[in-house]
């Protein structure tokens, strides 16, 4: 039997209900391990029928056997949310919870520890614990506990830090990591547009395709594209009203972006790639490579390893609380033992804001210490490592020439709190390029400098060697609220040559544009990046991005500088911002841009059609002003239509245009569909637009939503559960063959998928309602939620002399399997039985505390019983055919139909 928490409770309701009335309650022994709940008596006298055996429930809210879905705790910290069996063990009231092999790995417990001090207890004996085995934690580990809360579900597991594995938090043993089962996948993102007006109509229609193939650990993937225009141009003659007819121009284009396939390297927390895929970009550029790729994988890492977080050190004098606090929030907070103490796994915080720490010791004491913390995506923690090797050829889309071959290493290594250093090579035919640098977390903020050297030789056997520098910086300030996310300036000498500029000049031998190569060098000489943020007041912001770039050439500087300002008021938000650039040949515009939103229906119970309306207004150097307003709804189920209607004005000199326009998207759990239209003066617009995936398994074809290519996905089965919804998954549902598509799991971490029963058919119950998944990156995970089948069955159980059987008592169809327990009045609610049949209904271990009880199906729920009686067999069940009623004794039977 698989127990939810209405079921659980049922026996505690029921002989609380007796208790009631049965005022004089004793109190026993102290709570067990387990149980959590203390011992009590109850009086048998005030119970219906005087005959209920109630000593199963005298260790208070007891836990029947079954499984049951609950929340695990490790030393008071949340884990994750299981299935976890619960057993009968001899000389206990209750079921106790089995802890198999695969529970306490993921409860973090040191299993070859574990096993280990078991072979010495055993004399050498090898002692391997079974996969199925219960272990009893608190004999196996000395000061061991398990304690299980019935009310909350919760299964608390309270283990010696000796007994567990070092891990950091979050964590996840790598065993438990699941290559999925082996499917077919498809990706499709679908766009039409058309416009017609002024003379030119456009038709354009794109189509993005990602197919994939997981088998055996392995993840074959390809992406490509296709793409159709079609221009239809009116032409004149030599009067402007004489018209000659259309001129059309017709482009099919196919392009293949991606085709590889790859695995993981679980014990490198790495990932091989081999065919046609693209570099990471960290420390050189990124380029296109046909050949194969091994690189770290941050993602197999814990939140907590992940990124850049300074290592902290401390000493207690007594077994001390110690909580560390950025920007006066508490991010962290652990208990450490008297003497030294290490903290080595902060999760990141982005670019960083110094750290406050403080000790509360046992006697109430306090000292606080800070450490700076500032990073740059070149920073990692001590210790930590991180590489990317690449081989292969060369790919670019329009290289003419012969391709060459290409390799390229980088290393990157924490080498303590403060400092990181990395350095990379990258060669190719008639290319070289070495890159040196590190990185520092200080005070001042975060640095990071590095130098790469490169020679190349161009056509024409012109060689080049050049050097480029490149310092970036990050900074929070709290005490102004100040965050300076991003500052990044790079120099290049005039032989320096990227890898990817070194590819365009010998590309440029190879086409009809090598003379405009070296007459307009595009290389860029230095670049300044500047993001910066500012906090005002409590709701609004000021904000500031810009970058200048020059070049080597006569070409003059581009610029693009915006600042933009934004606040929140109880009725609505405000946005302005201004905008200046200006490109290397000169041409330069401005532009200033306001726009205020007001939301709709926040005070009334009933939301409106639309729930917002927003208008801006837009004018720039050249004199031009467009104002726009646009409102905006949902509607649906979990907001999945959502529609707008806009309208727009645009002032251009002299010329005044207006024009009206619709859209209306739907997003559901097999994919998305959107559409749009407008209309202005002479000129109108329509497009359409759907995206979606399709997975097929052994159990056939399923739609789903849109998923990247290494995304995580899960496939749910849930048999006859159509309707159920995915509650962490919006628009998702289970469809009517019984799955449904997760398309965005977190890999290689403990992903919990949660179904909702409200939409189920009344003849469908969940026998769990979440699971918990682990997938690795690009998989597709099963998770099947095993249902039972059958409409439920309500009866009103009665002696053969007409009393009703005591409430409590236990309902056993004809294969022993309890399908209910004797509520009140008399009334059972029972699932998963035949229309007709014969139950047994037992309330004591005496052998006249059971009864066999004849019913059959009548309409709907309800149910027509015979009475219950010891004598009652297959041939009082037969009477109920056509509806006729039997006797027993003096006494009339129970033929009693129930309604809702």
């Amino acid at each position: 039997m698989r127990c939810d928490r209405t079921n659980q409770h049922i026996a505690a309701i029921i002989v609380a209900s007796g208790c009631t009335i049965a005022a004089p309650v004793a109190l026993a022994d102290a709570p067990t391990a387990v149980d959590g709940d203390a011992a009590v008596q109850f009086d048998p006298t005030f119970l219906p029928g005087n005959s209920i055996d109630v000593s199963r429930f005298e260790r208070g809210n007891i836990v029947l056997p079954g499984i049951y879905t609950v929340e695990l705790y490790v030393n008071d910290q949340p884990l994750a949310r299981r299935d976890v069996r619960f057993v009968p063990q001899q000389g206990s009231a209750g079921a106790q919870p089995c802890l198999t092999r695969a529970l306490l790995q993921a409860s973090g417990v040191d299993m070859r520890r574990l096993e280990s001090s078991l072979s010495d207890q055993q004399e050498g004996q090898d002692e391997k614990i079974g996969a199925e085995e219960c272990v009893d934690l608190s004999n196996r580990i000395p000061d061991a506990a398990v304690h299980y809360d019935a009310g909350e579900q919760q299964l608390t597991l309270s283990i010696p830090q000796a007994a567990l594995r070092h891990t950091a938090r979050g964590e996840v043993d790598p065993s438990l990591w699941s290559d999925g089962v082996p499917a077919g996948l498809l990706r499709y993102d679908a766009n039409i547009y058309r416009t017609q007006g002024n003379d030119l109509d456009n038709d354009s229609g794109y189509l993005g395709l990602m197919a994939g193939l997981n088998l055996g650990g392995w993840r074959f993937r390809q992406r490509s594209a296709l793409n159709y225009n079609k221009y239809s141009q009116t032409q004149y003659g030599y009067d402007d009203h004489d018209r000659a007819g259309k001129k059309d121009h017709t482009s099919f284009e196919y392009q293949s972006i991606e085709t590889y396939a790859q695995h993981d390297v679980t014990a490198w927390k790495s990932t091989f790639t081999v065919g046609d895929s693209t570099t990471n970009g960290e420390l050189f550029d990124s380029f296109s490579l046909r050949g194969v790729q091994l690189a770290s994988d941050d993602r197999m890492y814990p939140n907590s390893l992940r990124g850049y977080a300074p290592v902290l050190h401390g000493v207690a004098r007594s077994n001390a609380k110690v909580e560390v606090r950025q920007n006066g929030n508490v991010i962290y907070q652990t208990t450490v033992a008297p003497g030294a103490f290490t903290i080595d796994d902060l999760n990141p915080t982005g670019y960083g804001g110094d750290l406050e720490v403080t000790v509360t010791e046992a006697d109430g004491s306090r000292h606080t210490f800070s450490a700076p913390y500032a990073s740059v995506p070149q920073l990692l923690r001590p210790g930590r490592s991180r590489y990317s090797v690449a081989f292969g050829q060369y790919r670019s889309r329009y290289q003419d020439g012969p391709e060459p071959y290409v390799g390229q290493l980088l290393y990157q290594r924490g080498l303590s709190d403060l400092f990181t250093g990395y350095t990379g090579a990258l060669g190719a035919d008639n290319y070289a390029a070495v890159l040196v640098g590190s990185a520092l977390n200080t005070y001042w903020g975060a640095f990071a400098l590095d130098l790469t050297a490169a020679r190349a030789q161009l056509p024409e056997h012109v060689n080049r060697m050049g050097q480029s520098w490149r310092l970036s910086y990050a900074k929070i300030l709290p005490q102004t609220d100040t965050s300076l996310t991003l500052a990044a300036y790079r120099y290049s000498t005039s032989g320096y040559y990227s890898f990817t500029d070194a590819m365009q000049a010998r590309q440029a031998t190879h086409s009809d544009w090598d003379d405009e190569w070296y007459d307009n060098d595009y290389r860029a000489r230095d670049r300044l990046q500047l993001n910066i943020s500012q906090r005002v007041g409590a709701n609004s912001s000021l904000y500031a991005m810009g970058m200048v770039t020059s070049y080597w050439t006569d070409r003059s500087r581009d610029m693009q500088f915006q600042v933009g300002y934004s606040t929140d008021f109880s009725w609505g938000q405000l946005g302005v911002s201004v905008q200046r650039t200006r490109n290397a040949y000169g041409a330069q515009d401005n532009q200033v841009y306001a726009s205020l939103s007001i939301p709709f229906g926040r005070q009334v119970a009933q939301s409106p059609l639309f729930s917002s309306l927003t208008t801006s207004v837009m004018h720039d150097t050249r004199g031009d002003t467009t104002l726009q307003s646009s409102a905006s709804g949902t509607a649906g189920a979990n907001n999945a239509w959502s529609y707008g209607l806009n309208g727009n004005y645009t002032d251009q000199s002299a010329d005044r245009t207006t024009s009206l326009g619709g859209n209306v998207a739907y997003t559901g759990g097999q994919g998305a569909v959107s559409a749009s239209a407008s209309q202005g003066e002479g000129v109108s617009q329509y497009s359409l637009n759907g995206s979606g995936s399709l997975i097929l398994h052994a159990g056939g074809l399923t739609f789903g939503q849109a998923m990247s290519p290494d995304a995580s996905v899960a496939l749910i089965e849930a048999d006859g559960a159509a309707g159920a919804i995915v509650t962490n998954a919006a628009g998702v549902v289970v469809d009517g063959r019984g799955y449904a598509v997760v398309p965005y799991l977190t890999p290689y971490q403990v992903n919990t998928l949660e179904l909702d029963p409200q939409g189920l058919s009344d003849d469908v119950e969940l026998k769990s309602t979440s699971q918990d998944v682990v997938p690795r990156a690009g998989t597709v995970v099963r998770a099947t939620f095993e249902t039972q089948l059958g409409a439920p069955l309500i009866l009103h159980v009665r002696k053969g002399d007409g009393q009703v059987v005591p409430m409590g008592a236990d309902v056993f169809d004809s294969q022993g399997r309890q399908v209910g327990v004797v509520g009140q009045g008399g009334m059972l609610f029972a699932r998963g039985v035949p229309d007709r049949g014969t139950l047994t209904v037992r309330w004591g271990s005496d052998a006249g505390a059971e009864c066999a009880l004849p019913y059959q199906r009548a309409q709907g729920n309800a149910g027509i019983a015979l009475a219950c009686t010891p004598g009652a067999d297959r041939r009082q069940a037969d009477s109920l055919k056509g509806g006729t009623h039997a006797q027993s004794g003096n006494a009339q039977t129970a033929a009693l139909p129930v309604h809702y």
